[in-house]
C-alpha cells in the first residue's frame, strides 16, 4: 500500500502545473444557443435568434503578474480579412471575459477565421499566450500609389508603337 501513497503526492504535484494559465473557449451561437431552444419554453427570440459566434477568455494571473496591471489582448482576424484588437484590463488575478460577433457584425465579416490572447503587462511583457490552431500574423500589402489624374487640358504622352525586329524570326 505504499506505493499508491506514493503516488498521490506525484500526481497533486503534477496537477499543480497549470496553476496560472490563459485559455480561450469558441462557441457557435445560433438557435440552439437559446435555453428555450433546449427546453421548449416560449421565447420571442425564437423567431430571431442570434448568430455568431462567441469567444470566452479565462485566466488565472500569480500576484507578481498582477501588481504589473496586466491586461487581456486579443488579436482577432476576421473571414473578410480585417484584424481588430480588444483589450481586457484584469480586474482580479482569476476572472474571465467574452467576445461576441453577433448578427449583422457577424453576417458582414463572414466570422472569427482565427484568434490569439496575450497576457500582457504594462511594460509590455507577455505572460501567457493562447494561440488558435490557424493563428498567422495578418500579412497586409499597402494600397499602391495611383497614378496621378491627367487633367483634362494636359496632353498625354504618345502611344508607343511596337514595330516587329526584322532581325528575330517568326
Amino acid at each position: 500500500m505504499r506505493i499508491p501513497l506514493l503516488i498521490l503526492p506525484l500526481l497533486l504535484l503534477l496537477t499543480g502545473c497549470r496553476q496560472y494559465y490563459l485559455s480561450v473557449v469558441q462557441e457557435w451561437v445560433d438557435v440552439r444557443y437559446l435555453a428555450s431552444t433546449n427546453v421548449g419554453t416560449p421565447d420571442p427570440r425564437q423567431e430571431h435568434p442570434p448568430i455568431g459566434q462567441k469567444l470566452i477568455l479565462d485566466w488565472r494571473v500569480p500576484m507578481e503578474i498582477y501588481e504589473k496591471k496586466p491586461e487581456v489582448v486579443l488579436d482577432l482576424i476576421l473571414w473578410d480579412h480585417t484584424a481588430r484588437q480588444i483589450r481586457f484590463p484584469i480586474k482580479r488575478r482569476m476572472d474571465f471575459a467574452s467576445y461576441r460577433l453577433f448578427n449583422e457584425e457577424y453576417e458582414k465579416s463572414g466570422g472569427i477565421l482565427t484568434y490569439r490572447a496575450k497576457i500582457v503587462t504594462e511594460d509590455g511583457k507577455i505572460f501567457r499566450e493562447w494561440k488558435h490552431q490557424l493563428w498567422v500574423n495578418l500579412i497586409t500589402v499597402g494600397e499602391e500609389p495611383l497614378a496621378p489624374a491627367i487633367e483634362p487640358h494636359e496632353q498625354s504622352a504618345p502611344a508607343l508603337e511596337l514595330h516587329p525586329n526584322p532581325n528575330m524570326g517568326p
